[in-house]
């Protein structure tokens, strides 16, 4: 597409929750930026945004042209709240979620949790507690494994402390809640907590802590679906209708990353230790698995938009969700198939490569 030099780029937005999504390993390797630093398109980062109202869209999707790829729950709650977006492909990356005791409890086996006390994230301020929701489904995933289910336990509310910025007060960042529970198990306040992800792997290797059940070690994908399983690509349906190539053109950027990501399993894994430090590549192999590389490519199929409804009908069962939605109704199948036609035959194209688009197109 040819445009003018004083033509009005079309301005658009990408967001990531950490690294593990094929967005993230875009951003990271520069291919995404590349892709869009054409004149007639302007990528901005969410997170870069000095404006909260900007920012917090990650959540709410009030944004347009804001391209999300991340855990479920808050496209999810945005869609049912009236977010009109669209479901453009679909990653299913396993994670780390397990459910862990102290070394010195009698409690062994997920059986033994009948009668105890559990920790659950709770974010007063927060647009959509995604942590605790998350928190919540492991247990009904981890319980069920023993035939229990949460009306045999006592969910145990722990709050995460505030903190203030420029924006005014907020909840606690994330690790500051995840540490918080940890705390909780540690002063006796609560007999277990679940957690997830590598932070939740290296917990899991604490010799403070044992564990009594890893959920992704369990054979039944849908036994593990949580906020962090499966991930969808969402963008505003308007967006779509008025830029349907720049939409395409994002959906072969993380194809092409996709291909790259299973030629490169070290270099994918180094990619993934998450920003915070203290993670190795083991740590990241042992908590997405050994065939995390092979993770990234965008697909709309039966088993993975099953996945996505799963955790849907999870969040309207338990209270999060304003209404009830079709998850069929939330796809568009075409602007990932006309990016699969588009990279299909190239060869060696450097995934960011718009000069390589440019003529592909």
């Amino acid at each position: 597409m040819s445009v003018s030099s004083t033509a009005t780029p079309t301005k658009l937005w990408y967001t990531r929750c950490g690294a593990a999504t094929a967005s993230g390993l875009a951003i990271r390797q520069g291919w995404l930026q590349d892709a869009f630093s054409t004149p007639d398109t302007q990528l901005q980062s969410l997170r870069d945004s000095p404006e909260l109202a900007i920012r917090n869209a990650h959540y709410h999707h009030g944004l347009s042209g804001l391209f999300r790829e991340g855990g479920n729950i808050p496209p999810i709650w945005a869609k049912a709240g009236g977010a009109d977006t669209v479901v453009l492909g679909i990653t299913w990356l396993d994670e780390y979620q397990g459910v862990l005791v102290r070394a010195d409890s009698d409690l062994h086996t997920v059986a033994d949790l009948r009668g105890k006390r559990l920790a659950v994230p709770l974010h007063r301020g927060s647009l959509i507690d995604f942590q605790r929701g998350a928190a919540q489904h492991g247990y009904v995933h981890a319980l069920a494994e023993a035939g229990l289910s949460v009306s045999d336990v006592t969910l145990v509310d722990i709050e995460a402390p505030a903190y203030d910025d420029e924006d005014g007060p907020r909840r606690a960042r994330v690790p500051q809640a995840r540490d918080h529970v940890l705390a909780a198990l540690d002063a006796g306040e609560v007999d277990a907590v679940f957690i997830r992800f590598a932070r939740g792997f290296r917990a899991s290797r604490d010799p403070k802590y044992r564990q009594i059940i890893n959920l992704n070690e369990l054979g039944d994908p849908l036994k593990r679906v949580g906020n962090g399983v499966p991930r969808p690509i969402t963008v505003d349906r308007a967006f779509l209708e008025t830029h349907h190539d720049v939409v395409v053109r994002y959906l072969s950027v993380l194809l092409r990353t996709a291909r790259w990501a299973a030629l490169h399993r070290n270099e994918v894994a180094d990619l993934l230790i998450p920003e915070s430090g203290g993670a190795t590549r083991d740590d990241v192999f042992a908590s997405h698995g050994p065939g995390v590389y092979l993770s990234f490519t965008p697909q709309l199929t039966p088993d993975y938009l099953l996945g996505l409804e799963t955790q849907k009908n999870f969040l309207r069962d338990w209270g999060y969700l304003a209404r009830d939605f079709d998850i069929q109704d939330w796809i568009d199948p075409e602007p990932l198939a006309e990016a699969r036609a588009l990279v299909a035959n190239e060869r060696d194209v450097w995934p960011g490569n718009s000069n390589a688009l440019q003529r592909a197109a």
